[in-house]
């Protein structure tokens, strides 16, 4: 079967989606091990009848709206590839604006020599070990319930070399880490999803990425409430917290973090134009 023809089977199996042609030509590339430049300069390659059967089982999958991530294994994520499974939630690029502004508020400390971060809820990894990469003098602690994530944070971890760097504990918030431990930023992007609409989102979301990394409570605030209101033990003079929000919550997480005494409250909008991450500043 040539590589023009598994795309046409694809597309035509394949009505769940905006870019069916985009998603089987990763598909491709990743069992045969090429790009998709190598894809779409080689349409009359004939592909190995075992392989064809590989992508047709993918496509099978894809069709029924499990998400194209989890059935690729990864994710770009900072230009960098991170491994993603099942049962940890799959990083989104809106995530880069967190990134984005936790470095410009470090931008002053990236020289001091024992620069501390805590990542509440580390997922497949992607923030501490992006942040890891960015400043060679940063040591991070990351924290998270599912041992699904602690483990795939691992292996991402060691992949992209970080690991000397980042202690990763299966803890609920800060019920593991010793008060004695003083951080200058602690970085979340908690769940923040009001309970009553997770069974509106799309499919291939509800279906198939964990609630538990997805329900934020009633409002969507109770995580963002129990880290600022505990936090206060932990951080150093002049650190602050940085989070990722849903695009109507800027207003209410700054109030949680000025009711808590935080100050220098700023909040910052991804490339849609919606507000995307507040940062709360200790002084």
């Amino acid at each position: 079967m040539k590589i023009k023809d598994i795309i046409n089977y694809g597309v035509s199996m394949i009505k769940n989606t905006e870019s069916p042609s985009l998603e089987i030509q990763m598909m491709i590339a990743k069992v045969i091990e090429k790009d998709r430049l190598y894809i779409m300069l080689n349409l009359e390659e004939d592909i190995d009848e075992s392989k064809v059967e590989i992508i047709k089982t993918m496509i099978e999958k894809r069709k029924n709206s499990y998400p194209l991530q989890y059935i690729l294994g990864e994710r770009e994520f900072w230009g960098m590839d991170f491994n993603v499974s099942e049962g940890v939630l799959i990083p989104r690029q809106d995530t880069e604006i967190l990134i984005e502004e936790t470095l410009k508020k470090l931008k002053n400390h990236k020289h001091k020599s024992n620069l501390k971060g805590f990542e509440i809820g580390v997922g497949s990894g992607i923030i501490s070990i992006t942040l890891l990469k960015e400043i060679e003098t940063l040591i991070m602690i990351g924290v998270d319930i599912n041992d699904k994530a602690i483990e795939l944070t691992k292996a991402n971890a060691s992949k992209h070399q970080v690991s000397d760097r980042l202690c990763i504990l299966n803890s609920n918030l800060f019920e593991k880490i010793n008060k004695e431990n003083q951080f200058d930023f602690i970085i979340s992007n908690p769940p923040y999803i009001e309970t009553k609409v997770i069974d509106s989102l799309q499919e291939d979301i509800k279906q198939h990425e964990p609630k538990l990394a997805l329900d934020g409570g009633a409002d969507g605030l109770d995580f963002y409430r129990d880290i600022i209101e505990q936090s206060k033990h932990y951080i150093s003079p002049e650190g602050f917290i940085a989070f990722e929000i849903g695009y109507n919550q800027a207003e209410a997480v700054k109030k949680i973090f000025v009711e808590n005494g935080y100050q220098n409250v700023t909040i910052a909008k991804d490339l849609a134009g919606f507000d995307r991450v507040v940062i709360g500043m200790i002084i």
